[in-house]
């Protein structure tokens, strides 16, 4: 396989060398001529010729004569009395991808050489067959050192099989590290030859290679696990667990041994939680997770008022995260625990292993349990999916008090249950103010436009501000959700003439939000009404007005307002307007600007309006920001503003802008400002 992805990678590659490549000299004309430089490269040389020789046996593929043709001279040049040893190595990766058992021996006379050593092994390591495996083993016992023990790990890369016998002999090397080589050589073939010949060494290993011994042991488990045989890991994952072994070790085998046999490791788990180690206790907790089965779940279940407090929660946490439907014993066990901690996870875990049964406990907690309870027990109320859990919440609406019957509407409309909307609806009218506001809240996320009519008609009847303000929130949600942009603000034109004050003015700031024709020609109407409160709502909706057909009337009411705060409002939001996106001339956009600026008579919607100056690319709009430089009120906005515009129409104007910029450069603290305006200078000159 590793072969493969070589040779895919290289098949990758072709498309880089080409452009590599291209506009330079045409390559060699055949490989001998590529042969002749590359034998003789030397690192720092260029490297022409490789690519040439990489070219040429990119041409071969398909083709099996040319490419056995190739790897001959290529084997060839390798074993040349005058081939540097730069140009070795090059021809071992060239050889290593496309050679095959005809390279092995070429291959094998450079194990011995510590500089080509390793580029030996590189070839024989992915070169397939048995040629190669032999050859790795008959150098076993002419290598020393460094050499050996890259070779043993070459030998274990390959999961020789036949290797074993071979490499375990230096399992009791005096060297640690060609034992700890020998042993993780082994751990990678992991066959049972190699899994008996680690057993039988590994009391014997040197201390600097127990680890490596423990390491190759545990590999072997994991392979027994994988070929289907779970008995036999057990059995060594139990072993490792022992306590002379490392804490690393003995976690790892704990894990393998959660795998291999759950019965088996219910002890180790439970003894790591009882005990005294917080490292063990959090990973015994996380393994927890993996263990399923109502047996297990018992266990835990019973072992949970053993343990303290925290680790209680950890392990009714991971119960939970479990899945297994016998944990919901120890949720309710950790319910009605005295510490917070233990029944906030507890509260949370119900959601994954709770019934409906659970619904009205979890109801009753969330609604006016302590208080560090009720975030966890809505939390759960939202997430439970158990079968049965909306009916039982909708059940307990009947003959529930205030806040219990707030926590049900509340919970409806985060789980967005579609089975509760006529419940809600009509909780939206009960006698309690609370209730009616969250089940105003929970329409927003049920209700579509077939609702449009009858959350007009909440809107209207809001007996409250704070009602109304909720009621005007889920208006605008769920009449936006219509397709028609005319159509969906029909309902509320039509209230319109039977609404009181507070009434008109709700439905008109929710007009104004959603926007269209029919919209802008019922707000306008309202602008003249004897009313005041309820010109002001309607000022106030052209304010909020999503599009630019507000204009304007926005402009008129800068001038003409009844009270300056609305002058103002009007005002910022002609500019909002002005800045959207639209398809006028930058001259078009220039004058409205100037026309919002004769009218501003307050340093904030000055700022406004030079913020907004800056998407005019228009030379005019940089000399407008210009004149404001001396004002200290708004100097900042202007620099930048004087900045953006020069970047695209400065040169329009070379000499104004270079005048404004060097204003710039002596009014503004912005480093960062100063050097783009100093560069624009430059750019301009």
């Amino acid at each position: 396989m590793r072969r493969w992805m070589l040779g895919a990678a290289l098949v990758g590659l072709v498309g880089l060398w080409g452009v590599a490549l291209a506009g330079e000299a045409a390559p060699a004309a055949n490989v001998d001529d590529c042969l002749k430089e590359v034998v003789a490269y030397k690192y720092g040389d260029s490297r022409k010729a490789l690519l040439d020789l990489e070219g040429q046996i990119r041409a071969t593929f398909g083709n099996a004569e040319a490419r056995k043709a190739i790897v001959a001279k290529l084997t060839a040049a390798l074993g040349g009395a005058t081939t540097t040893t730069d140009a070795k190595r090059f021809l071992c990766q060239q050889l290593s991808i496309i050679g095959g058992p005809e390279v092995v021996a070429a291959a094998a006379k450079l194990l011995p050489d510590a500089d080509l050593s390793h580029s030996g092994r590189t070839i024989l390591e992915r070169v397939p067959g048995p040629e190669a495996a032999a050859a790795l083993r008959d150098a076993l016992g002419s290598l020393k050192e460094k050499l050996l023990i890259g070779l043993l790990n070459t030998i274990g890369e390959r999961r020789d099989a036949d290797s074993v016998a071979a490499v375990a002999k230096f399992l009791g090397d005096a060297d640690p590290a060609v034992a700890s080589a020998a042993a993780t050589a082994l751990g990678k073939i992991a066959s049972a030859d190699a899994t008996k010949a680690v057993a039988a060494a590994r009391g014997k290993a040197a201390d600097a290679a127990k680890l490596a011994f423990a390491n190759a042991y545990l590999r072997c488990a994991d392979k027994l696990v994988a070929d289907g045989k779970p008995a036999e890991a057990a059995a060594i994952y139990a072993e490792m667990t022992d306590a002379k072994e490392p804490k690393n070790v003995r976690i790892a085998a704990l894990r393998g041994l959660v795998i291999a046999d759950t019965a088996k490791a219910l002890p180790l788990i439970t003894a790591a939680l009882m005990g005294d180690d917080p490292e063990m206790q959090a990973i015994a907790t996380s393994f927890v997770r993996d263990m399923k089965g109502g047996a297990v779940a018992k266990v835990f279940v019973e072992l949970l008022p053993k343990l303290k407090p925290p680790v209680q929660a950890l392990v009714i946490a991971a119960l939970a995260d479990s899945g297994d439907p016998g944990a919901r014993q120890a949720m309710l066990i950790g319910v009605a625990s005295e510490d917070a901690a233990v029944r906030a996870a507890a509260l949370r875990g119900l959601a994954a292993v709770g019934t409906a049964e659970d619904v009205a406990m979890l109801v009753k907690t969330a609604a006016a349990g302590p208080d560090a309870d009720k975030g966890p027990a809505g939390e759960s109320l939202a997430r439970l999916g158990a079968q049965g859990t909306d009916e039982a919440l909708l059940k307990l609406l009947d003959g529930a008090d205030g806040p219990t019957r707030s926590a049900i509407i509340r919970t409806l409309g985060v789980r967005r249950s579609a089975v509760a909307l006529p419940a809600v609806l009509k909780a939206a009218a009960d006698a309690d103010e609370a209730v009616r506001i969250e089940a105003l809240k929970a329409l927003e996320a049920l209700a579509d436009e077939k609702q449009s009519a009858a959350v007009v008609t909440l809107l209207v009847d809001a007996k409250t501000p704070n009602e109304r303000a909720a009621a005007e929130r889920t208006a605008f949600t769920v009449l936006s959700k219509g397709k028609e942009a005319e159509a969906r603000v029909e309902p509320l034109l039509a209230a319109l003439g039977q609404a009181g004050t507070d009434a008109k003015c709700a439905v008109l700031r929710v007009a104004g939000r959603l926007g269209g024709g029919k919209a802008l020609a019922a707000v306008r109407a309202a602008l003249k009404d004897a009313d005041a409160a309820i010109q002001e709502a309607a000022i106030r909706a052209l304010a909020s007005w999503p599009d630019v057909a507000a204009l304007p009337d926005l402009l008129e009411l800068a001038k003409s307002a009844p009270k300056d705060n609305l002058k103002i409002i009007a005002l910022r939001d002609y500019v909002r307007l002005v800045g959207l996106p639209n398809s006028r001339k930058p001259e078009e956009s220039l004058a409205m600007y100037k026309e919002a600026m004769a009218l501003a008579t307050r340093p904030d919607e000055k700022r406004l309006v030079l913020g907004g100056l800056r998407e005019v690319k228009h030379i005019e709009a940089l000399k407008m920001a210009a004149a404001c430089l001396d004002d200290n009120a708004l100097a900042n906005e202007a620099c930048v503003t004087v900045v953006e515009v020069a970047k695209a129409a400065g040169k329009a104007d070379k000499e104004a802008s270079k005048a404004a910029l060097e204003k710039v450069l002596q009014t503004s603290k912005d480093k960062r400002l100063v050097n783009d305006a100093r560069n624009l200078i430059n750019q301009l000159k």
